[in-house]
């Protein structure tokens, strides 16, 4: 018997070796697969835990809040360029401008010049000076009866009218006695004055001795007219501060008539005829003090300046 059983007794033992062994290991093998009930499982990078919000940087767990548009900005609306108005050089106008860069035709008379009913002091009143065009003739008188009825003043018309003759020889005159510099800052070359217009006018006060002084500003009369004369049309032609524009000195006794409606808007914007037309004096005051703006040579100026010479 014991014969026939060894050459079975090796082969047994192997078997439950290797049995034994497989059990051994099957069990630790087994045991690597088995989590507890408290390991959270592992996540892929890309997965989103429950509970959290979308986010907009992929791969991560911050959450972005989405950005509030921009408010758009209102483009402002371009400021138009004023257009600048035409010189009106129309003598049949009351606008029209007269200045160095803008003269009259030495053969310009006005139309129908005559006397208004006004105050001079002189008794002939049937000179040029004291002539006008009609309707700068009857603004004059009623400005002339305000100042007096509203505040009790009365205002003289000193020199009105001139002609071109009688232009040129006051500048000559003033550059024989006066010189260059003081002519050009207050005596207009002929052609280029005011006057010829016969919308213009130099007026004065009894308290000034019916003079033409920078004074006449600090009277009642000067400073009423001052206040008051664009209600009747006229303007102050020539305004302190305003030298380098107009080219001239102040001259506050120097009114101009140019309707009521311009006279407001000058009066409210306190604009010259030359702004308003975009024409300021194009001559610089070197020039001025330099230049006479007649001939010198000529024998009109000549027989005038041998007079003082």
């Amino acid at each position: 018997m014991k014969k026939f059983l060894r050459p079975f007794a090796v082969p047994a033992v192997l078997w439950a070796l290797g049995f034994g062994l497989s059990l051994l290991f099957g069990a630790c093998d087994s045991s690597s697969d088995t989590l507890g009930d408290d390991t959270p499982a592992p996540t892929s990078s890309l997965e989103i835990p429950a509970g959290t919000a979308p986010s907009t940087d992929i791969g991560t767990n911050e959450t972005v809040s989405p950005t509030d548009p921009p408010t758009p900005t209102a483009t402002p609306a371009p400021t138009p360029t004023p257009t600048p108005l035409v010189v009106n050089t129309d003598t049949s106008t009351v606008t029209f401008l007269v200045n160095r860069e803008y003269p009259l035709p030495d053969s310009f008379v006005p139309a129908d010049l005559t006397t208004p009913d006004v105050l001079f002091p002189f008794s002939d009143t049937s000179i040029d000076k004291a002539k006008m065009t009609p309707e700068a003739g009857e603004a004059l008188a009623r400005l002339f009866d305000a100042a007096y009825t509203e505040a009790g003043l009365t205002l003289y018309g000193v020199s009105a009218y001139r002609s071109y003759a009688r232009q040129y020889t006051i500048y000559a005159t003033n550059l024989a006695t006066r010189g260059i510099a003081h002519t050009n800052r207050y005596s207009a070359a002929p052609g280029r004055s005011e006057h010829q217009t016969g919308l213009a006018i130099d007026i004065s006060c009894a308290s000034e001795g019916y003079g033409l002084e920078d004074t006449f500003a600090d009277t009642p009369e000067g400073i009423w007219v001052s206040e008051n004369a664009h209600r009747f049309g006229f303007i102050l032609r020539y305004p302190k501060d305003k030298e380098h524009i107009t080219g001239y000195n102040y001259e506050p006794w120097h009114i101009r008539y140019v309707g009521t409606e311009l006279a407001g808007h000058l009066y409210e914007t306190g604009l010259t005829l030359d702004e308003y037309y975009g024409a300021p004096s194009t001559l610089s005051a070197e020039y001025l003090e330099t230049t006479p703006l007649i001939d010198t040579t000529a024998e009109s100026y000549l027989s005038i300046y041998r007079q003082y010479h």
